[in-house]
C-alpha cells in the first residue's frame, strides 16, 4: 500500500542520516524494517535498503589506516554482496545517478584494499553511469496525451526494450566478474 511506502521512505531516509552521526543506530533502524521492505517495498526501497545496509556496516569496521586496510575477508561475507544487490537493482530500474555514486563508493572500498585492478573496473563502471545520467537527463519526457497517437505506444515500446538492452551491457559483465571473484 501507499503507507507502507512512505514508511519505508521515511525510514530509509531517516536511516541515511542517522549514518551520517551513528553507524550503529542507523544499523538498528534497518534491521527493523528491513523484513518489511524485502516483503513488500518497491524495487527502488530494497535497492536503497542494500546500499544503507553496506554502508552501515563498513562504518561498523574497525578503523583501518594505510598500513592496515582492511581485509577482502571483512567486506566479501556482507558488504559487497550487499552493493552487488543494490547495484542490480538500481540497473533494473535504470536509475542511473544512484548506480554511479554505488560505483563511486564501491571502487572507493577497493582502493582501501589495494585491489587496483577492480578499484579500475569500477571507475570505468562509474564513468559509464555518469554519461547514461546524462544522457537520461536530456531525454525530453513527453505527456501522457503524445501515447494517444497511432503507432506511439509501439514506439515507445521498441524504446523503452532498446533501454533495457542498453542498460543491461552497460553493467551486465559485471555480475558475471563478481561472481567469478
Amino acid at each position: 500500500s501507499s503507507l507502507s511506502g512512505l514508511h519505508a521512505s521515511a525510514a530509509l531516509e531517516l536511516a541515511g542520516v542517522q549514518l551520517e552521526m551513528d553507524p550503529q543506530r542507523a544499523l538498528t533502524l534497518l534491521q527493523k524494517v528491513r523484513p518489511q521492505i524485502m516483503r513488500s517495498g518497491s524495487a527502488f526501497h530494497v535497492a536503497q535498503l542494500q546500499l544503507l545496509w553496506s554502508k552501515c556496516l563498513l562504518a561498523a569496521l574497525p578503523s583501518f589506516t594505510a598500513a592496515a586496510p582492511p581485509t577482502i575477508k571483512q567486506l566479501e561475507m556482507e558488504i559487497l554482496p550487499a552493493l552487488s544487490a543494490a547495484l542490480n537493482g538500481f540497473t533494473a530500474l535504470r536509475c542511473h545517478v544512484e548506480a554511479a555514486g554505488l560505483l563511486y563508493h564501491r571502487a572507493r572500498i577497493y582502493h582501501s584494499l589495494n585491489d587496483f585492478a577492480a578499484r579500475d573496473r569500477d571507475a570505468a563502471l562509474f564513468a559509464k553511469a555518469e554519461a547514461a545520467a546524462a544522457a537520461a537527463a536530456a531525454r525530453p519526457c513527453g505527456s501522457l496525451l503524445d501515447f494517444g497517437e497511432a503507432t506511439v505506444l509501439e514506439a515507445h515500446l521498441a524504446q523503452m526494450a532498446t533501454l533495457d538492452a542498453e542498460a543491461a551491457s552497460l553493467y551486465g559483465n559485471e555480475s558475471a566478474v563478481r561472481a567469478r571473484e
